[in-house]
């Protein structure tokens, strides 16, 4: 097997596992389950910061137009995959509008 062939299944695996894991199979945390996973976030990094993950809530808008929005889910194999590709690195914060 040459390099270029091995390089391409190689690739081919990862993309797959990783599509596999984000995708169906992705775990979604609350705030107190990614503290438990994550032992470098703390509760006081994500109150000030948790906007900065990837992160989901389930929204609904009534007819007077309110919003009532759940808690935040947080994927963990995502996030996991940013940690291990050095992504959640030098975050850069936008100023609050």
């Amino acid at each position: 097997m040459d390099r270029l062939l091995r390089a391409e299944i190689v690739a081919t695996v990862k993309a797959t596992m990783t599509e596999m894991l984000e995708g169906a199979d992705e775990v979604w945390l609350t705030s107190k389950g990614l503290l438990e996973n994550f032992g470098m976030i703390s509760q006081d990094w994500l109150n000030h910061h948790g906007e900065l993950l990837p992160r989901e809530c389930a929204s609904v808008i009534w007819p007077d137009g309110d919003e009532t929005c759940t808690r935040w889910a947080y994927p963990k194999h995502k996030i996991n995959r940013m940690i291990q590709e050095g992504k959640l690195k030098g975050l850069i914060k936008s100023p609050k509008e």
